[in-house]
């Protein structure tokens, strides 16, 4: 919390500071606050079949080493998982941005904080079959699981933009940047799972298996550094991607209205509204 403060603190005092001799130049400021709605929904099956890829091989393994506690000569012998999807998030942000034309110009500069909350909410349903090594009789398992990725982040972005035909009191913009999170996200943000269902077959009565787990995304970076055959390296922060569209309303000089909708790590749409100094 403290290295958000500071950074924040540091972004504010290098705009003030930079004001002054940018304003001689005859540029102008503007200020803007933004609320926004993210989701991956509008990718469809191609989300659920990348989704359904990630956790295949760990919701199987979860669960066999799971029946295997209580029944160690059963092994895996088919194994079929299907996937929907679901996902949702908001963010709250702040941005300066310099005009270097002026009121007219038609590209601005831009330095932004986000506050982000995003989800991801799968839900599974697995089918195992597998066979006692030492009868040979056979046994399955059917049951579901359900998951989550809750993504919490304070980045800063930036960005470049271009109003189109600026002089209207309506008028269309593009914008294009990036950047990325604090370290802390990596704590705050965390992945989980639950799977329960039911092993039945041979001499094995119906019982229920169910397990759970939960990780921050700090503890699976570690893990993948830990990992010897990992060959990538793992950043200590989420990194950002920004490119929208958007259309401005000018409701008084120095005081605008804004829509826009494009990709931020996902597909966002957002308002606000925007004064200009």
């Amino acid at each position: 919390m403290r290295a958000n403060r500071l950074a924040l603190i540091l972004t504010v005092s290098l705009f003030l500071a930079l004001t002054p001799t940018l304003k001689a130049q005859g540029g102008h400021f503007e200020f803007s606050g933004h609320y926004g709605r993210w989701s991956l929904n509008l990718l469809g099956p191609t989300a659920e079949k990348l989704i359904n890829d990630a956790i295949d091989t760990e919701l199987r393994d979860r669960i066999l080493e799971t029946i295997q506690e209580d029944h160690p000569s059963l092994t895996l012998t088919a194994y079929d998982q299907s996937v929907t999807f679901d996902s949702s998030g908001d963010d709250f942000g702040a941005s300066f941005r310099w005009y270097p034309r002026g009121h007219h110009g038609s590209f601005s500069l831009g330095v932004s904080v986000e506050k982000s909350t995003f989800k991801i909410l799968p839900l599974a349903s697995a089918e195992m079959g597998l066979q006692d090594q030492d009868t040979l009789e056979t046994a399955t398992f059917q049951g579901n699981a359900d998951a989550s990725a809750v993504i919490k982040a304070t980045s800063f972005l930036v960005t470049f933009r271009w109003d189109i035909i600026p002089r209207a009191i309506i008028h269309p913009y593009i914008t294009f940047g990036g950047g990325i999170s604090t370290s802390k996200a990596l704590d705050d943000s965390a992945v989980a799972y639950a799977y329960s269902g039911q092993l039945s077959g041979g001499s094995i009565p119906t019982e229920t298996v169910e397990g759970s787990e939960s990780k921050t995304l700090r503890e699976l970076r570690d893990e993948a550094l830990a990992d010897e055959e990992n060959k990538f390296p793992v950043p200590n922060f989420l990194p950002f991607i920004q490119l929208n569209l958007g259309l401005k309303v000018r409701l008084m000089k120095s005081i605008h209205l804004f829509v826009d909708a494009g990709v931020f790590d996902g597909f966002m749409a957002t308002a606000g509204i925007a004064l200009r100094i």
